[in-house]
């Protein structure tokens, strides 16, 4: 038989060892709970019917010409000097062109149109009014230096000077006669991308006015009487009218 004594204190040891250690399980009332570690959040695929990003206005083609600011530098150098003037730019009606907001710059029979950002151009040209062969040849060199690859610059040089139309990985080279609908007379020879220029395009509205690009005021241009482009329609009407034979006239009979 266990003697009481004995018992009682085998209880107490029994307490002590099994109260005394601290229990895993458990946190004493004096100190502060640990918060469970946070759950993963969940992740849910998009909907379906989510809008995309929108499309970024720069051309894909961007960096294959140069800075537009050079463009202008490299034209008036060219072709202006102190004579460069921006002028009022016209709503075009007609062409690849055909209500796209440009920049306009003239100097003598030679203007230079730039569409689109002018800090990210979709398009370039440059025209001329009667211009000689000789002239359209300075041109092109002109324009071909304005690219940056070597592969742009070739088909540039390999356009007829007559008429012509070429594409390379997005871009499009081009020259336009006199006698074409988007030619207002003149000479041009461009650079574009087109699906640049479909992004930039306004509202096919003859009154609308442009007068800068990307919805940003123009620089203040300075004062002239029309850009080249009125001049040359101008021109090219007064020479058909000249060279149609009058219907007031009465033939002069010969002497008997």
């Amino acid at each position: 038989m266990m003697n009481p004594k004995s018992a009682v204190a085998s209880g107490l040891l029994t307490v002590a060892v099994l109260g005394g250690c601290p229990n895993a399980n458990r946190t004493r009332p004096d100190e502060p709970s640990t918060p469970p570690a946070p759950q993963a959040a969940r992740t849910t695929s998009a909907p379906l019917s989510a809008p995309a990003a929108s499309a970024s206005r720069h051309p894909e083609t961007e960096g294959r010409l140069i800075d537009s600011g050079l463009i202008i530098e490299t034209f008036a150098k060219q072709f202006g000097g102190k004579d460069l003037k921006q002028v009022p730019s016209e709503f075009i009606e007609a062409g690849v062109f055909r209500s796209v907001r440009y920049l306009s710059y003239e100097a003598a029979q030679f203007e230079l149109n730039i569409y689109g950002d002018p800090q990210h151009p979709a398009g370039v040209e440059i025209g001329v009014y009667a211009g000689k062969n000789s002239t359209k040849e300075e041109i092109r060199r002109l324009m071909a230096g304005l690219l940056q690859k070597a592969a742009d610059r070739e088909l540039v040089h390999g356009l007829a000077l007559g008429q012509d139309k070429l594409e390379r990985a997005g871009l499009t080279f081009e020259i336009t006669p006199p006698t074409a609908d988007d030619g207002f007379g003149g000479w041009w020879i461009s650079i574009y991308d087109k699906n640049a220029l479909d992004k930039v395009r306004g509202p096919d509205e003859a009154e609308v006015k442009v007068s800068g690009a990307a919805g940003e005021p123009a620089p203040k241009a300075e004062s002239v009487a029309s850009p080249l482009k009125k001049k040359m329609t101008k021109r090219a009407a007064k020479k058909k009218s000249e060279d149609a034979p009058s219907k007031d006239v009465a033939p002069v009979s010969p002497d008997l």
